[in-house]
């Protein structure tokens, strides 16, 4: 097969290959089990492209009835397990089986079993096509900061999301009064996108939520000191294929649930999770995600790394200086940033050890300190200036 060219110009090769190294050899004739698990994002398209607003969307895929393996395979079989029984249509084979090839039983489609030698990098393309009424969210970019401030013993989280609705587009235009009557027979399908649940940790307080022009929206957060808590997002218009919706939320935490002192040394650790965000039935892709995590003035990093998950994706680094009011020499930023995210990358945390002395946590109080002094000191040496010009001609006249 050949190579494909990204939007972004890259080269993308259609199959790629990794070495997996157990922890103990295998001995003679043993066998072993190996789990694998891997996101294709931006492979479904909607068919028909375009809908009633009233309509079902069917959404197409394509696959290959072949699981792909870099080695001859004498077993194997493909399930697909999909969230509705409605299948109009699906890619039946030919000469791959003498029964019936896929079996639907439900929502359930099974390519398979076959059991004749498929050689390695061998495919048969099929295609299925599924009703899938939910909106197919992407968001093109995702930048989320965190901001740390031991003074205030708190963490500052600010996301800013630009989201579309990658589903079929209407054919005709927005009609209210249908939005309306399909709000009120929830039973209606609709594949436009009705609202966001963003789930918070327990304790999180002061959220706040704009749109790119202003509130327009309708916000909900409901607290929870021991259970999670959740902020509702409603979009004053339904967000349907084709259309777009850019938005921003922020929160505070007590500083205490994510960082602790080591024992040794002015030494910290920090773990914040890489992704939190919107949690939707139907998930959401990011294409592009920046993280911004700045320390306290004065801090110094040592090491980062991430924790816990699988779906770990390539991150770009970079460690800057990020001034903001009343700084002196700045605060240390880590940046990191990663292509194609799903939304399982919640469950990774960044580790974060870095130095954090008395004299950095005292160097902004005492700026602010001698700057306020230097300002009365300025003042009060113009105050002994003096500027009367009736003295000066009194002097003159004599």
């Amino acid at each position: 097969m050949t190579a494909v060219t990204g939007a972004d110009g890259t080269t993308v090769e259609p199959s790629q290959y990794y070495i997996v190294t157990l922890p103990t050899p295998l001995a003679p004739k043993e066998q072993t089990t190996i789990s694998i698990s891997y996101y294709v994002l931006g492979a479904v398209t909607p068919v028909p492209a375009s809908i009633r607003q009233e309509e079902k969307q069917y959404l197409s895929y394509s696959f290959s009835a072949y699981f792909p393996s870099a080695y001859p395979t004498l077993k194997q079989k493909t399930n697909m397990k999909l969230g509705t029984a409605d299948i109009p249509s699906y890619t039946s084979t030919t000469g791959l089986r003498t029964s019936k090839d896929p079996e639907v039983q439900g929502t359930k489609l099974t390519y398979g079993q076959y059991d004749t030698r498929v050689e390695a990098g061998a495919s048969y393309s099929v295609t299925i096509r599924y009703e899938f009424t939910k909106p197919v969210l992407v968001a093109s970019l995702l930048e989320r900061d965190i901001e740390v401030s031991h003074w205030g013993g708190n963490l500052a989280a600010e996301e800013r999301y630009w989201l579309r609705n990658d589903g079929a587009t209407l054919i005709d235009h927005f009609d209210r009064v249908k939005w309306a009557m399909q709000n009120f027979a929830s039973s209606l399908p609709s594949s436009a996108l009705r609202e966001l649940k963003v789930p918070l940790r327990a304790g999180s307080v002061d959220p706040y939520f704009t749109d790119d022009i202003g509130n327009v929206s309708t916000s909900r957060y409901r607290p929870g000191l021991v259970r999670e808590a959740s902020l509702e997002l409603k979009p004053r218009y339904p967000v349907f294929g084709g259309w777009k919706y850019s938005f921003r939320i922020g929160w505070n935490n007590a500083l205490g649930s994510f960082a602790r002192k080591l024992k040794v040394g002015n030494s910290y650790v920090l773990s914040v999770p890489v992704l939190e965000g919107p949690r939707m039935q139907e998930g959401i892709q990011y294409e592009n995600m920046q993280l911004n995590i700045i320390l306290p003035e004065g801090s110094k990093i040592t090491k980062w790394e991430t924790a816990g998950g699988t779906n770990v994706p390539e991150l770009a680094v970079e460690q800057t200086v990020h001034k903001t009011f009343m700084d002196t020499l700045g605060r240390q930023k880590l940046t990191l940033r990663a292509r194609n995210v799903v939304d399982e990358l919640r469950d990774v945390n960044v580790l974060i050890s870095y130095e954090y002395s008395l004299l950095s946590a005292l160097r902004k109080p005492i700026s602010i300190i001698l700057g306020t002094m230097s300002v009365f000191v300025v003042a009060w040496s113009l105050s002994l200036v003096n500027t009367s010009i009736g003295k000066r001609t009194k002097k003159m006249i004599i």
